[in-house]
């Protein structure tokens, strides 16, 4: 167990490997104190116990809940330890003793309160429990209760196990100064602090016994898509609704908002809704597929897909819309050409080589189902263009993650990263490195977590020898940190439909902010590139600076066969791309034609010194008029958010040819689940009240 908690840790940070073995270390010593009589012995080893389960729980959540998996999760912690403190009270007292009596009813009466205490927050957790979560639309017509102080119910499973703090720390007093008051006295602490915490969650029990039925909530919230009337909807789900999938979906919202048609943002995981960028649209998030189908879009005529998910036929059911796959990225991974993309009713692209690739399937997706609107999301990616004197070549590096297979040529991080990051930090002209990875690196190969860390050892160790932080670098930190404030107030004025929300003044939120999120990005991403220097290499591993930012900070990029591949040509600025498997290289473009007028980086790496000129060339390298024209072929020409709208445009127009504004169905509807038999509807009948009859008609076929 110890070796394979050791391994786990090295996803964090070295010091969390020494804090893991002296938490396992400390319950052994416990129980070995206690069975041999060693008093100060037991009590340094209980104190090494709470400082390591109180920083692994702050820092290293992911490793407590591995932990769990482990089935030594906190709750088995707690019990070992008291059972150490009762070995050790047992045999310097006795089973007899005052200390003993008053420290086993002591742990009796917390756990005795601590089930109470969680019955009433599983209460109220369930009553406030809706069954849907918006952004930008107002729900408080359902009148929900506020939830109870943060202090008495935020994390009260980790508290209330912690409350037997006071009686161990009691009994061991009692047990030193042979008064054995100590020990009561720590009991009453205990039980005072979770009695204090009931009486404070009542008043919230009380309200929770009157809250909207699932009926009255989707009620008001169709009321209130119905004032909105969303006519285009983007719709996302993640099989594993990780963090890490965000972007798929953050990198459509600037787009959705510039949109000639009113958008709506429909989520299947509450993850994602959780990590989803700042938006001004309204955005609902309902996990369960039968909720789901309660939420009503009459004028939706055309949805929008970002990904391939399991869960996207819940939203394909919607006949009176078309249905679009826009993907999150257009790259040579054969994934941008994926067979299941039949079922939609457009593939939109951003240029002929998205075409192209759906070749591959041989006459599986029409051609007509393919439309080219180019990428609307790289208006912010700025051209090629003369660098100021004494700028240093600044290269970026973002590697791929290890892809759901086996392959280890996915990636260049494993085999290739650490050689190249190594060879540009001895070069003799000194080059400023970006590294940003993708954000799954590391899900499935513990190699490229690895990589990944020794990427970043390297890197800070590297700007150690650098130049020290130039002066008033505290009040760059500082102005970063007050504008990130200021937009983490605007991002939280969306959420007021949030029931749940904790630390929030719902007064304050309810007044629209006098400041655009855009301004204050442009000014936190020029704040930071001018704090931290032009010679300082970069690791950027959050949504800020964002991917475009990088591009534009940068003089070349290497990657792999990736979407950002594709993006970054838009810039015109010389590329890398990484060659792992040492594939012939004119082999290689021809089987990856984002990478035709790219430099090709094989295994040994022998090109780099040729790639670093390049870059420092400000776009005048050798391959610069093939950027040019691969840039048409991977991204078309013209305005592609024109270009864009105008795709929205005419499917709408398209959708509602065939369902009419009134939502009017077809006048013969086939039902197979009355036995073959035809329905008849009246011409004017609304498609809700032929869902409810078709609905009627499966119950009662099953």
């Amino acid at each position: 167990m110890i070796a394979a908690l050791i391994r786990h840790a090295e996803i964090s940070k070295d010091k969390n490997v020494l804090v893991l073995l002296s938490l396992l270390g400390s319950y052994l010593g416990m129980l070995v104190s206690a069975v041999t009589g060693h008093f100060w012995v037991f009590l340094a080893a209980i104190v090494v116990s709470y400082a390591a389960d109180l920083h692994l729980h702050k820092y290293e959540p992911d490793l407590i809940k591995f932990l769990g998996k482990l089935k030594w999760g906190l709750s088995i912690r707690v019990l070992v330890r008291e059972l150490a403190v009762m070995v050790m009270l047992r045999g310097l007292t006795g089973v007899g003793g005052d200390a003993f009596v008053v420290v086993f009813l002591g742990f009796v009466a917390v756990h005795s309160l601590r089930l109470m205490y969680t019955f009433l927050c599983m209460f109220i957790k369930r009553r406030r429990a809706l069954p849907v979560r918006v952004r930008n639309l107002d729900l408080s017509k359902l009148s929900m209760p506020e939830p109870p102080p943060p202090i008495a119910f935020k994390s009260h499973e980790r508290k209330l196990l912690y409350l037997d703090t006071a009686v161990i720390v009691g009994g061991l007093a009692s047990q030193y100064t042979k008064v054995i008051g100590f020990g009561v006295l720590g009991v009453a602490v205990a039980v005072a602090l979770a009695v204090t915490g009931m009486v404070m969650l009542l008043p919230t029990v009380s309200r929770c016994r009157k809250v909207p039925s699932h009926e009255r909530t989707f009620k008001i919230l169709n009321q209130q898509v119905a004032k909105y009337q969303p006519e285009v909807v983007l719709y996302f789900s993640y099989a594993a609704g990780a963090r890490d999938s965000a972007y798929q979906v953050n990198m459509w919202l600037d787009t959705l908002a510039r949109l000639g048609r009113r958008p709506l943002i429909v989520l299947r995981e509450v993850t994602t809704l959780r990590f989803l960028a700042y938006t001004p649209l309204p955005v609902v998030c309902i996990p369960k597929a039968d909720d789901l189908s309660l939420l009503e879009l009459p004028d939706a005529r055309v949805i929008l897909y970002p990904a391939n998910a399991g869960k996207n036929v819940h939203m394909l059911r919607i006949a009176e819309a078309k249905h679009v796959f826009i993907g999150h990225g257009d790259s040579d991974k054969l994934a941008s050409s994926n067979r299941v993309s039949k079922v939609y009713d457009e593939i939109w692209t951003a240029g002929e080589a998205g075409d192209d690739r759906y070749q591959r399937l041989r006459g599986t997706i029409p051609s007509t189902d393919l439309v080219r609107v180019g990428r609307p999301q790289l208006s912010a990616v700025e051209r090629v263009g003369r660098r100021p004197a004494g700028h240093v070549t600044t290269i970026m590096y973002a590697p791929t993650w290890e892809g759901w297979t086996a392959d280890p040529y996915h990636t260049s991080l494993v085999l290739m990263g650490e050689k190249m990051i190594r060879m540009l930090l001895n070069m003799d002209r000194p080059v400023r490195i970006i590294y940003k990875p993708h954000p799954l690196t590391g899900k499935r190969s513990i190699q490229a977590t690895r990589a990944h860390r020794r990427i970043i050892a390297m890197l800070e160790a590297d700007n150690a020898r650098r130049e020290k932080a130039a002066k008033g670098m505290a009040q760059g930190e500082k102005r970063l940190a007050e504008l990130e404030a200021r937009m983490g107030k605007l991002k939280a004025w969306t959420v007021v439909g949030v029931y749940g929300i904790w630390d929030k003044d719902r007064a304050a939120l309810a007044k629209p902010p006098k400041e655009s999120w855009e301004q204050l990005q442009a000014e936190w991403h020029e704040t930071f590139w001018k704090l931290h220097g032009p010679a300082r290499h970069q690791v950027v591993t959050t949504q800020l600076p964002s991917l475009y930012s990088c591009f534009n900070e940068s003089d070349m990029m290497i990657s792999d066969i990736s979407s950002v591949v594709s993006d970054f040509v838009q810039s015109e600025k010389p590329y890398v791309v990484c060659n792992p498997a040492d594939m012939d290289p004119e082999l290689f473009k021809q089987l990856n034609p984002a990478s035709s007028a790219a430099y090709i980086m094989g295994p040994s790496c022998e090109e780099m010194q040729t790639c670093v000129e390049a870059a420092a060339s400000g776009g005048m390298d050798r391959l610069a008029d093939h950027r040019a024209i691969l840039k048409r072929y991977l991204l078309g020409e013209g305005d592609s958010m024109v270009r864009f709208n105008d795709a929205v445009n005419a499917l709408f127009a398209k959708a509602s040819q065939k369902f009419p504004p009134g939502d009017v169905a077809e006048p013969i509807l086939a039902n197979p689940f009355t036995r073959g038999q035809t329905v008849m509807h009246d011409a004017t009948m609304p498609i809700r009240v032929i869902r409810q009859h078709h609905q009627n008609s499966m119950q009662q076929y099953f």
